[in-house]
């Protein structure tokens, strides 16, 4: 199962943590995965400048964004997921 977590600190949350995470909900159920994403909410990385920071498995994404959310999922995410039923 792979696992997502979005920082939803203070500086996060303001940049948009929320909508965030709405949006990888949305594209989790568009894609029916929700039996191989574990989507969790975490507190700050350090890395606070620029945006919301996402970590994807190992992977740690700093500015993201609304808006940029359905790339970084298409790109990202579902070569992951695809990785990981591939091993299974």
């Amino acid at each position: 199962m792979l696992t997502i977590q979005v920082c939803v600190g203070s500086s996060c949350f303001l940049k948009g943590s929320k909508k965030v995470i709405a949006e990888i909900e949305d594209l989790i159920a568009e894609f029916q995965l929700e039996d191989k994403i574990l989507l969790k909410g975490c507190f700050c990385h350090e890395k606070c400048t620029g945006g919301v920071t996402v970590t994807i498995g190992e992977k740690l994404y700093t500015g993201i964004k609304p808006e940029n959310v359905v790339n970084i999922f298409k790109q990202e995410i579902l070569p992951a997921v695809n990785e990981g039923t591939k091993c299974l």
